[in-house]
């Protein structure tokens, strides 16, 4: 403990306070801790708790302190411990759907632009640009960290405690920092923007999964039928009992918005203040928990749900129709000598050609149908 490090408390006072600490832990978990309203916060619950019981010790349990670096201390170290979970999530999603993905390599699969048929690929090709996107998580997570991994400890108010030589980089060293975030003015002008900053490396994952779900509720609705999940990942209808709903994907689309909005919200808290602590900060607390939360919560769902993606192998083949390799045709036109603009304009009018034909042939079996 610092505090007996630097002679503020005996060895004795320290193991009181440790113990006093511990209790109060104890009784939180048990909902038996209670912050009351003259109290205004639990910094002044915890001090009186240890003063009413422990008598003088709990008076000096603020030395060197001010709620605005212990406020400040505790959302860094919840968001260093959620940037450490999402690489650890995204890093299993990334493994997931590799595994899926060279499961899957030889199954053809339409590629789509603009939401229409474009050229051919494969399912394994389609989920492991998933794959290498959920793998670069983990060096955006990285960068956030060795930004965020510098205690603000000892910051107080944010201007440092005069007269008395607090030992920050043995606090530091004690809940687990990197180092100490050294000029104690940077550590209040940090707040809001190192949150921010831990979403941004956050957001590529979030935006990533909304976009997976997109490709997901396209290639489940019954129209193309080509991939499926277990039933328990699908809900039904108090109405239609034919309905298998993949409305999951549907709330991680919306996601990947809300989550975008409580960013904007802490970015938008922050622009405009002016440096020291304003109260405009506390309201950013809530916006980051809940942004975490959606992502942590979003990557937790699609690590079960990826392994379990199923193909529906004859719909693929059969969606493999040949609008989608005449550009293939263009580059056989290509290699044998044609300019690409010619080989282009060839490729084209064929296969416009042979489209018409093709509707000429139904429409005159459609009318010859109706005429018997």
């Amino acid at each position: 403990m610092m505090l007996v490090k630097i002679g503020v408390l005996t060895a004795a006072e320290g193991d009181t306070l440790k113990k006093a600490l511990a209790e109060i832990g104890a009784l939180w978990r048990e909902g038996k801790f209670k912050v009351e309203r003259s109290q205004e916060d639990g910094h002044t619950a915890i001090e009186q708790y240890i003063t009413e019981k422990y008598g003088e010790v709990g008076k000096k349990i603020h030395t060197g302190r001010s709620r605005n670096d212990q406020s400040l201390t505790m959302i860094r170290l919840f968001a260093l411990d959620r940037l450490r979970e999402v690489r650890r999530l995204a890093a299993q999603l990334a493994a997931a759907a590799e595994a899926k993905a060279k499961a899957l390599a030889d199954v053809p699969m339409p590629g789509y632009t603009h939401m229409q048929r474009a050229m051919p690929t494969t399912v394994g090709k389609w989920l492991g640009a998933f794959a290498s996107g959920w793998r670069d998580v983990e060096p955006l997570a990285a960068a956030a960290l060795t930004v965020l991994d510098q205690s603000p400890l000892g910051s107080a108010a944010g201007f440092g405690i005069n007269g008395l030589e607090l030992d920050r980089a043995a606090s530091a060293e004690a809940m687990g920092f990197a180092r100490v975030q050294e000029n104690p003015m940077y550590c209040g002008l940090s707040r809001g923007m190192f949150e921010n900053l831990a979403l941004q490396a956050m957001s590529f994952a979030v935006v990533l999964c909304s976009r997976f779900a997109t490709d997901m509720m396209m290639f489940t609705q019954q129209e193309s039928a080509f991939l499926k999940l277990p039933d328990n990942f699908v809900t039904g209808s108090s109405i239609m009992p034919q309905k298998k709903n993949y409305d999951l994907f549907e709330i991680m689309r919306a996601n990947g918005k809300v989550f975008g909005s409580l960013q904007q919200q802490i970015q938008e808290t922050v622009v405009g203040l002016g440096s020291g602590y304003h109260r405009d900060l506390q309201c950013t607390k809530k916006a980051f928990v809940e942004a975490c939360g959606l992502c942590t919560s979003t990557l937790e769902l699609l690590v079960e749900a990826v392994p379990r993606l199923e193909a529906r192998e004859a719909n693929l083949r059969a969606a493999m129709t040949e609008d989608l390799f005449v550009t293939d045709e263009v580059y056989r036109k290509v290699a044998a000598g044609a300019p690409f603009r010619e080989a282009y304009a060839a490729a084209k009018a064929d296969f416009f050609k042979r489209q018409a034909a093709a509707e000429a042939e139904r429409e005159g079996a459609a009318k010859a149908a109706r005429t018997q």
